[in-house]
């Protein structure tokens, strides 16, 4: 783990849709969590009417603080609008 690391996260929007992107938070996490390197950071704000919320990062790191075991169960954050 390093001191700022990708992570895979699924952001569920209130659309319903799914939207899979790497999240830089700034603390390590599990290496099962990480993005791959050439893995691209996703879609970015507004993209097909779901806006990014803009604590997204705050968002993943307090689900990683919370529920770190579920998240390494799943493989990604899940975050739900």
């Amino acid at each position: 783990m390093t001191d700022q690391d990708r992570v895979r996260t699924v952001y569920e929007c209130g659309a319903g849709h799914r939207h899979e992107l790497c999240v830089i938070v700034g603390r390590g996490v599990p290496p099962e969590l990480r993005c791959k390197d050439q893995q691209n950071a996703g879609w970015g704000p507004g993209g097909g009417g779901c806006p990014v919320p803009k604590d997204l990062a705050a968002l993943v790191e307090r689900e990683l603080r919370d529920a770190l075991q579920e998240c390494k169960r799943r493989g990604y954050v899940l975050i739900t609008a």
